[in-house]
């Protein structure tokens, strides 16, 4: 158990930059009745980051780069990483703590 507790708090240290939020993917139509997307041939991809805003706590986004959308991505998954070994990190300490 203390391998593990040992083996948790060294992949944290190393999980590296972190993001909380989402990617959506959206494919969008212009409003324009001659256009394709009025036929059913959306334009798009587009890329939004989403998340909740930390001063008004309402959901927001911003508009991505498809080429910023990989390494974006990277983050929200150590970020996900982050959260499941951080739980077992610390009921890891709980049990060491009972003996």
């Amino acid at each position: 158990m203390k391998s593990r507790y040992e083996e948790l708090k060294e992949k944290l240290y190393r999980l590296g930059d972190l993001s909380l939020g989402s990617i959506q993917k959206r494919m969008l139509t212009c409003g324009d009745p001659d256009c394709k997307c009025a036929r059913g041939e959306k334009h798009g991809p587009y890329y939004y980051f989403t998340y909740t805003d930390p001063e008004t706590s309402e959901p927001a986004q911003i508009s991505l780069q498809e080429s910023e959308v990989r390494e974006l991505r990277k983050r929200i998954e150590n970020y996900r990483d982050f959260k499941e070994d951080l739980k077992e990190l610390l009921d890891l300490e709980v049990e060491l703590r009972k003996g």
